[in-house]
């Protein structure tokens, strides 16, 4: 085997070891992460290109034969969700840079590894992918309206710059992965383990610049930074829960929990690529501080999980 496809492939079983590791290292360079913060955007193209030439194409195209479940289930976690969770948050008198990452966080699209982590916690991860496929496809549509005009959220960016900004990483990373799928060819599959060794490594370098600042505002503001990480969980719980709960009355217990659980896991990381950096620090604080519940939740709510849907 080449040396590097292997070192690629063991990184990606590593990944859960490598990526809080690549945190630290932004913590512990701060000077690094401000220095990578324009690498952002470019990284956030290649992560969704990998993920999409990972993609089984042949599966994805035997689910999208009856995509409306996922389709509805994918506007109601960019929509509905949202909406109902922004009146809650304004309503427990938080810090109004909190309140507004909340509502934004509620609005980004799903994270294309909730396929994988839903496969461990025994939910449904055909329909994982395609709300995490689908969701990442609609965002430019949904989240710029929604923050800038229904919830009147000052993001210092327009309507159309957002929209373009969030639909050009789609369209860049679908081009890309169609020029990966076709230069692989059938060693595609076999190029599986490789290319999640080098969507971890674009992660690591994605984690470095997301922790820019981070320190000063923890030695300035700690009880702040504290709230954050607390908000962060809540968030994502919440916004699991409501997802969950809605949807237990008419679908079947274990898609109502994938649901919730696609509704909870968001590509926050995503907004902090798009957006200019005049906007609300608060915003990116909290980009930096929900990092932790996204790597430690899936854990968290495993024997929940486990106890809801026995095998």
């Amino acid at each position: 085997m080449n040396p590097v496809v292997f070192v690629l492939a063991h990184m990606g079983r590593r990944a859960t070891t490598l990526l809080p590791f690549s945190l630290l290292l932004g913590l512990l360079f701060q000077d690094i992460a401000a220095a990578a913060r324009p690498l952002l955007m470019p990284l956030a193209v290649t992560l969704l290109m990998l993920a999409l030439a990972r993609v089984d194409w042949d599966r994805l195209s035997a689910l999208l034969r009856r995509p409306g479940l996922a389709i509805a289930l994918s506007l109601l976690n960019l929509i509905a969700v949202p909406l109902v969770v922004w009146p809650i948050w304004q309503g427990l008198g938080l810090w109004p840079g909190l309140v507004a990452a909340l509502c934004l966080s509620a609005m980004a699209p799903g994270i294309i590894s909730a396929a994988t982590t839903a496969t461990f916690l025994r939910l449904d991860s055909s329909l994982a992918l395609l709300i995490s496929l689908f969701t990442n496809f609609l965002v430019p549509f949904t989240l710029p309206p929604l923050a800038l005009w229904l919830l009147g959220l000052d993001l210092k960016i327009g309507l159309l710059d957002l929209s373009l900004r969030l639909g050009l990483i789609v369209a860049l990373a679908l081009v890309g992965a169609i020029v990966i799928r076709r230069f692989l060819g059938a060693k595609v599959t076999e190029a599986g383990p490789a290319l999640d060794g080098l969507s971890v490594v674009v992660l690591m370098i994605f984690a470095i610049p997301l922790m820019d600042g981070v320190v000063a505002r923890a030695v300035a503001e700690p009880v702040k930074l504290g709230g954050f990480i607390a908000g962060a969980f809540a968030g994502m719980l919440l916004c699991n829960l409501v997802m969950a709960v809605g949807m237990l009355p008419i679908l079947d217990r274990r898609i109502a929990l994938t649901a919730g659980y696609c509704s909870g896991g968001r590509h926050n990381a995503l907004l902090m690529a798009v957006l200019p950096v005049t906007a609300d620090p608060d915003i990116f604080l909290f980009i930096a501080a929900v990092q932790f519940p996204i790597y430690l939740i899936p854990t968290l709510l495993q024997p929940l999980y486990r106890r809801l849907l026995p095998s």
